[in-house]
């Protein structure tokens, strides 16, 4: 975990936690009353990953359904910070890797929106707040940096 914040830099910069889009900007509230469904995953070959039956992830009061035979690379990054991280089957991580990359699908998804799910998702199934930032903060930069390309 310290080669992940030394990586990103945690500590250097403020971290902006997503907030609730609309006038009065308060900040997002995750509940913690229910766990979400894990989802049934498959590592491939190549290091990505398959979604190897239907999941139903609920947030915000919304129901998002992955379909059977999704693909994704999961957590983007070197494959000692992905260790570091959590990255696999069995790792809520890696589930809130697969439904970010999962969102894009989505029509009308924006990478903000994406993001602060991801972020939801994170501390919905348990993630520690300190990494969950930590991750958040990781694909908001990287969303800005091809927003800027």
């Amino acid at each position: 975990m310290a080669a992940c914040l030394a990586l990103f830099g945690v500590g250097c910069a403020p971290v902006m936690m997503p907030r609730a889009s609309g006038p009065n900007r308060r900040p997002v509230s995750v509940s913690h009353d229910r766990r979400p469904e894990a989802p049934s995953l498959v590592r491939l070959k190549n290091g990505h990953y398959r979604v190897t039956e239907p999941w139903t992830v609920v947030l915000d009061g919304r129901a998002w359904h992955v379909q059977k035979g999704y693909r994704c690379n999961g957590i983007s990054a070197p494959d000692s910070v992905k260790r570091e991280l959590g990255d696999g089957v069995n790792r809520p991580e890696t589930w809130a890797a697969v439904f970010h990359d999962w969102l894009f699908t989505q029509p009308g998804m924006t990478r903000s929106r994406a993001d602060a799910l991801f972020y939801k998702l994170l501390t919905a199934y348990g993630v520690p707040s300190v990494k969950a930032r930590l991750m958040y903060t990781a694909v908001t930069a990287y969303s800005t940096s091809k927003t800027l390309r």
